[in-house]
């Protein structure tokens, strides 16, 4: 789950509490904590890291979660109480800068995925709730950090209500894989599910799926009765019949091609690839460039921001893997756009995307209108 879903999953518990008395069971989405353990340390990072690191990486490693702080459970029997937090636990949570926290997350995972933390009250009672999102890859801690209880390529994930080390046997490990071979499944059946309804209006055997990769067609085979597969030489040119289809459908103008109005003859699948072939560097390679140019330290989703700022895109809430295009302003797509790459679209960037960038994030001027903060100079390295 993003973080959006999360949130509006994280209300609705918290109304649940508020108004009806209703606790929701810890599972592998939910999880309560009591209080924080400050391990006798005042730096409000640490502490939080050494409390939520390994719970952090378990849950983006799942479908993402959230963890309520300051309700205290019952492990006999289960009752689960509103208690709240202490006033020491409030100010290292308050003190807390969000921004320092995705520098060490991606200092230990150098994965893309978002948290949040906010403080919510019920009665006279305070709270926070801690929103951690799913990551489509596998978060792994680059090396040894004895101190959050973190291995290096430890793959944690949360699984009956409990963080498991999935490599730790074969036998786990392939239960591991079987989940995420059956995240990909789900996925791919969401997909199918909303062009079925279309299908089935037109006529399932009226209709041909072509693979211009494969140079493969399928569809109802009239004389056999069933559907079947055959090979064909599709004309891949800028003039031939599969890109004059396709640049139709791009620019809406399919009802030019169709003699059935309101109702298109082709069903495409493949990868739409640009006119020209172009070089993009990745997201994180273009947050590495943008790194060496910058005076200030700044976030993945602070780079975001910055593409906002600059118009680039419509909402800071931009995922890098499947977008949804709308997303992205078309004007802009000399510095970003969106590639086809091993079957997943991408959010991609030009070399030329870096300098604007950095000159957003060098101008401190800006940094309270596009960051809400200002930003941490780097510190010199003697």
């Amino acid at each position: 789950m993003n973080l959006q879903s999360l949130n509006i999953e994280v209300n609705s518990v918290i109304n649940d509490i508020k108004n009806q008395g209703i606790f929701k069971k810890e599972n592998d989405f939910i999880d309560y904590k009591k209080e924080l353990n400050n391990f006798g340390l005042s730096d409000e990072t640490e502490i939080f890291f050494r409390n939520f690191a390994k719970d952090i990486i378990s849950f983006t490693n799942n479908k993402g979660g959230i963890i309520l702080i300051g309700f205290t459970e019952d492990k006999n029997t289960g009752i689960i109480n509103d208690t709240g937090l202490n006033q020491s636990d409030l100010d290292v949570l308050t003190k807390l800068d969000l921004n320092k926290v995705h520098q060490k997350l991606d200092s230990i995972t150098k994965c893309n995925f978002g948290i949040d933390l906010q403080q919510f009250q019920i009665s006279s009672r305070k709270f926070y709730f801690l929103l951690i999102e799913k990551n489509n890859d596998v978060t792994i801690p680059l090396k040894d950090f004895p101190d959050y209880k973190l291995n290096k390529g430890e793959i944690i994930h949360r699984i009956s209500g409990k963080n498991e080390t999935a490599n730790e046997n074969s036998q786990k490990i392939n239960r591991f894989l079987q989940i995420k071979a059956n995240e990909k499944s789900k996925e791919f059946m969401e997909i199918w599910s909303k062009l079925l309804p279309e299908i089935f209006d037109i006529n399932p055997k009226e209709i041909l799926m072509i693979n211009p990769k494969t140079n493969m067609i399928y569809g109802y085979n009239q004389k056999d009765k069933n559907l079947s597969g055959s090979e064909i030489d599709v004309d891949k040119s800028e003039a031939g019949a599969f890109n004059i289809i396709l640049n139709a459908i791009s620019a809406g103008d399919i009802g030019k091609i169709s003699n059935d109005e309101g109702k298109p003859l082709y069903k495409i699948v493949g990868e739409l690839k640009s006119k020209v072939a172009r070089e993009f560097i990745y997201y994180s390679s273009l947050m590495e460039k943008v790194k060496n140019k910058s005076k200030f330290n700044f976030t993945t989703n602070q780079l975001k921001f910055v593409f906002k700022e600059l118009g680039w895109i419509n909402d800071s809430n931009l995922p890098i893997e499947n977008p949804n295009s709308e997303i992205l302003n078309s004007k802009f797509d000399d510095f970003i756009w969106i590639e086809t790459l091993d079957r997943m679209n991408k959010v991609v960037f030009s070399e030329q995307a870096v300098e604007p960038i950095a000159e957003i994030i060098n101008d401190k001027t800006k940094h309270q209108k596009v960051f809400s903060k200002m930003l941490q100079p780097k510190k010199n390295k003697k």
